[in-house]
């Protein structure tokens, strides 16, 4: 006798086979979709604390340190400090007026910090 079809085990098989196939490939889609958005946070952040060290450097928080909330700025949140911070020369001199200014941002859902700072001389 001939076969001239698929059983409906051998149908089952090919069903499961399939459906786990296009399971991996839903995850992968999904990891690539999240890499791709923390990758667009953290440049984001990085555009802010840019900025927001720029800004800073003209007018600094004097009284120590400045908060921008999340709700305002696009779900990332920045903290500047502004802090006299005592440097030596090679002669162990102090030298007078450095100050160190430094931005850190905060964001996602598992908070993230980026942070960067700059000395700055003020008489």
């Amino acid at each position: 006798m001939t076969r001239r079809g698929f059983t409906l085990f051998e149908v089952l098989v090919a069903l499961g086979v399939f459906a786990i196939a296009v399971t991996g490939l839903a995850i992968g889609l999904q990891s690539a979709v999240e890499a791709a958005l923390s990758a667009r946070q953290r440049a984001l952040a990085r555009f802010v604390i840019e900025s927001r060290l720029a800004a800073a450097m003209t007018d600094p928080p004097l009284d120590g340190k400045r908060t921008i909330d999340g709700a305002t700025n696009n779900g990332i949140s920045v903290v500047e400090t502004f802090e006299q911070v005592e440097l030596q020369d090679t002669n162990g001199q102090i030298i007078p007026g450095m100050w160190k200014l430094q931005v850190t941002a905060e964001f996602g859902r598992d908070p993230t910090k980026e942070q960067a700072e700059i000395l700055v001389y003020r008489p």
